[in-house]
């Protein structure tokens, strides 16, 4: 379930169980060293505005910590009709729960108003705003609010159930997103931008990854309109003007304009935080950063954002740039412009619509292998906190530079895996562990040579180089691995007489490894594969992963491939059509 607020505490990487549209509407708290924190700072009275509304850590954690215990909402039998079930997320503002509508017959989303914030009015006047505002969009790229109202001293929203997760939780787990994907985001974010501009004169004002939620069947969705501003020649009863010189939004995605005055900007705005987010989704790393909100709105007035590798085609890295230029009349005039120029960039990437259609959909779409049968003394599964796993595979050195199978590229992704490790509870390492005389060795066939191909007793075999040989240097990890947290070691190949490249079975693919039944033992479902090479022994772990029922994952930017003869094209077609994600 996606969460624009921190999770619950009791689940903190259960992805979902997160609420759809759980975020922080408010435009009065915050944290001044929390540079993803929204801001509201008059510029006329900077110091005592900044006393007021960026709080000690301290006092802001004491305040959710005394406030947020789910007992204190679960005493409500129900709420316009919604049964409580569990609380999902929770933030600064709120604190969020699974409902269950009683006449509808679905699951909803039910935010209540943080208890704190009840005795203020502008807080409670905000936060009903921002229902009625939602309730009154026709468009699919919103969050549905489908209640609203006060019950025994409690403010709330009741709203769209959607299982997903928010755009900034992807990229927490990704790093980036491949461009067809970031386009798509981006093109459906700025059409439910434009309905909103032209249904009821709304200006978003805070265009986030964090505020981005994606559905699990890829659906891409808008929330918070806590800051939202309305185009008052719409003569909307629900406006609210903001004061002149006030400054609104998150710091790392406003624009020039937002953070001098938010409420003179218009809808060029918008599509400046949207270029922002397009930046993060392409590299990684918001264009601006920084300790303090401060130091990033200079930076936004004074200076360009970090510089998009060369690797990102032109056309994409124009539209960026456009969309992101400090002079709001540089940039597009209309969303139309805007759309049409994302689809330009498409194209550009030598697919046809129709052809992104089908990598979109191979990318998200949840596959298991109908004619897997699993025995029926399976282990009871535990059920974690965390059922993410990083998986990585092979990082050795005789895999990388001077080895005798170095796969091309392989030290660009030991820093990537290093990154990636820190995220994860859960890190599992696979390592190559050949007898010297392995049958898989071209040494051990008088008049072969590597690459060749045999017989054996399991089907064809490529011959290799002498490699990964137990207790030597080669065998052992690159020195620059640094996965601390890593908490098993799978050594596969040494049987003498059967290669392994999967960490799941040898190449007989009879016997096993005794990873499946850690993993399920631990309730870990969902695998995210790293490592070396792709085209093997990462593709051969991904594929026997999925026929076991796990989802997977393959971050494409910590892998590489030794492509033999196509074989790297040919394993990301077998990857795919078996439902593996490709991030």
């Amino acid at each position: 379930m996606a969460s624009a607020e921190n999770p619950n505490p009791q689940s903190p990487d259960d992805r979902s169980n997160r609420t759809s549209s759980e975020h922080d509407t408010s435009a009065e708290i915050g944290n001044s060293s929390d540079t993803n924190s929204k801001t509201s700072v008059s510029q006329s009275d900077q110091k005592t505005m900044t006393q007021l509304h960026h709080p000690s850590d301290e006092a802001l954690r004491t305040t959710i910590d005394d406030s947020h215990s789910p007992n204190v909402y679960l005493k409500l039998r129900e709420v316009n009709r919604c049964v409580l079930e569990k609380q999902i997320g929770s933030g600064g503002m709120g604190v969020v729960f699974k409902a269950r509508h009683q006449d509808l017959d679905i699951d909803v989303a039910v935010k209540f108003l943080h208890p704190q914030l009840i005795t203020n009015p502008g807080a409670s006047a905000r936060f009903l705003r921002e229902a009625r505002l939602a309730a009154r969009l026709q468009s699919p790229g919103f969050v549905r609010v489908f209640a609203c109202g006060e019950t025994e001293g409690h403010f709330y929203i009741v709203m769209e159930f959607v299982d997903g997760q928010t755009l900034a939780d992807h990229l927490d787990e990704r790093g980036t997103i491949p461009i067809a994907r970031a386009l798509q985001i981006t093109e459906l974010i700025a059409t439910a931008l434009k309905e909103s501009l032209q249904q009821i004169g709304m200006i978003h004002r805070d265009i986030k990854p964090s505020n981005i939620l994606l559905t699990s069947n890829g659906q891409v969705k808008l929330a918070d309109l806590g800051l939202a501003k309305m185009n008052l020649s719409s003569a909307n009863p629900t406006a609210f003007e903001t004061a002149a010189g006030v400054i609104l939004g998150t710091p790392s995605y406003m624009s020039p304009e937002q953070c001098t005055d938010a409420g003179s900007v218009d809808h060029r705005a918008d599509i400046y935080s949207l270029g922002a987010t397009l930046f993060q989704m392409l590299i990684g790393r918001a264009p601006f950063q920084g300790d303090h909100y401060l130091k990033i709105i200079k930076q936004i007035l004074d200076s360009e954002p970090v510089h998009i590798p060369d690797e990102i085609p032109e056309t994409v890295r124009a539209l960026v740039h456009q969309m992101m230029n400090k002079n709001p009349e540089e940039r597009f005039a209309t969303y139309d412009e805007l759309i049409t120029a994302i689809r330009n960039a498409q194209q550009s990437l030598g697919k046809t619509s129709e052809q992104v259609k089908i990598d979109i959909s191979k990318a998200i779409r949840e596959k298991t292998i109908s004619e897997l049968v699993l025995p029926v003394n399976n282990v009871p599964r535990a059920s974690p906190t965390e059922n993410r796993v990083l998986l990585v595979v092979d990082v050795q050195n005789d895999f990388c530079s001077n080895g005798p199978l170095a796969v091309p590229g392989s030290e660009e992704v030991i820093p990537v895996i290093n990154r990636l490790s820190r995220r994860f509870s859960h890190v599992i390492l696979t390592q190559d562990w050949h007898r010297e005389d392995h049958f898989s060795f071209a040494s051990s066939h008088p008049g072969k040579k590597p690459h060749d191909r045999i017989r054996l007793n399991y089907g064809e075999q490529i011959l290799w180089p002498d490699h990964c040989v137990q207790g030597t240097n080669g065998a052992e990890f690159h020195p620059e691995l640094e996965v601390d947290n890593c908490e098993l070691i799978i050594r596969k190949g040494y049987h003498r007489e059967i290669d392994s490249y999967s960490a799941f079975f040898e190449n007989d693919r009879r016997t096993p490894t005794g990873l499946t039944g850690y993993l399920r033992e631990r309730g870990m479902t969902r695998l995210y594969i790293v490592g070396l090479a792709t085209d093997f022994c990462v593709a051969y772990s991904a594929l026997d992963a999925r026929k076991l029922g796990f989802e997977v994952t393959i971050i494409e930017a910590a892998c590489r491939g030794i492509d033999i003869n196509g074989s790297l094209s040919a394993a990301w077609d077998e990857m795919l059509e078996a439902g593996v994600i490709r991030s």
